[in-house]
């Protein structure tokens, strides 16, 4: 709790919320993603992502209503939904990319992945969001490390590169341009973007969320800068610690906000559920379990949102009638 409490805690939230933004599949993403498609797609997918969390410190308490709406039973349960489909991603990224360790057999690997994130839900019992904060910052500073090592080893190890675009069809830009409303409405159905939110708006520090979106960033500048390189045997070790680092400081703050909405008992329970019943889903991939829950989400938040001005404007109506 000490740590939260001294004079840079605005940049230690900063720091966790960058981290939990950035889900164990990002970095991959990214780089496929600017390999595949361009780099102009990636340009307007990485501006959103670093975006998505300034825009929602920005109007989670200006748009009048909204937090009641997000309040009510219906929308908690379906961000309880995709706090499991977060979990799930963050278990189907570790569970991908230690897979590629040769010298780890598959089942050894599941056993891995559900014997950590179990560790994790019972570690995070007690004082989950304040142990969140704590454990996502030592592991954003890792993650920066190891991907300015990797660039420098890229760079003078004279590594092979792939030759991107700018474009590979203009069709990429229209999935680039819904990948915005996908990331943007993220932030809004997150319980532990809420949670952090209200413990920022109390201590008046709302404004770390701006922060985030630099450092998140500078995160998305690396992935970009990392995307030319072939990796060899080394940077794939490199990159599972990565991978490990993001997914956990992800993982972490989606339990935490399971407990929140749910009570700490129940939300345990459910994020231990859910991480049994994740070997049920891995068949989906990153990717599917992504975009569906991606897909979902951006509908419910336009929803809340069209709800809440509508009752703003309800609401002025009848004070203007009794007037």
């Amino acid at each position: 709790m000490k740590l939260i409490k001294n004079k840079n805690s605005k940049f230690v939230y900063a720091m966790s919320l960058a981290a939990s933004w950035a889900w164990g599949t990002s970095l991959v993403v990214g780089m496929e993603l600017i390999q595949t498609k361009g780099i102009i797609p990636f340009i307007i997918w990485a501006v959103a992502n670093s975006l998505a969390l300034p825009l929602f410190g920005f109007l989670a308490y200006k748009i009048p209503n909204l937090k009641k709406i997000i309040s009510s039973k219906i929308v908690t349960i379906f961000m309880i939904v995709v706090s499991i489909f977060c979990l799930w991603i963050q278990l189907n990224a570790i569970y991908q990319y230690l897979g590629q360790l040769s010298f780890l057999s598959d089942i050894v690997v599941k056993i891995i992945c559900i014997v950590i994130m179990i560790g994790l839900s019972i570690f995070l019992y007690k004082d989950g969001l304040v142990k969140s904060i704590i454990l996502d910052n030592p592991l954003w500073y890792i993650c920066y490390l190891v991907l300015f090592i990797l660039m420098i080893y890229g760079i003078t190890k004279h590594v092979n590169t792939y030759d991107i675009k700018f474009l590979t069809n203009k069709g990429e830009i229209m999935w680039a341009i819904n990948s915005c409303f996908i990331l943007f409405s993220g932030p809004f159905m997150s319980l532990q973007n809420w949670q952090m939110a209200e413990k920022l708006e109390q201590e008046k520090k709302m404004s770390a969320h701006y922060i985030a979106g630099a450092l998140f960033a500078l995160y998305m500048a690396l992935v970009g800068i990392l995307a030319y390189f072939k990796f060899d045997g080394i940077m794939n070790i490199l990159l599972v610690l990565v991978v490990l680092c993001v997914a956990f400081s992800t993982a972490d703050a989606a339990i935490v906000g399971m407990q929140k909405m749910s009570g700490k008992k129940i939300g345990t329970i459910l994020a231990l559920v859910s991480i049994i019943a994740w070997l049920f889903v891995i068949p989906m991939g990153v990717m599917g379990l992504w975009t569906t829950m991606g897909n979902m989400r951006k509908y419910v938040v336009l929803v809340c949102i069209i709800i809440s001005i509508t009752l703003y404007f309800i609401n002025k109506y009848k004070k203007k009638e009794k007037k």
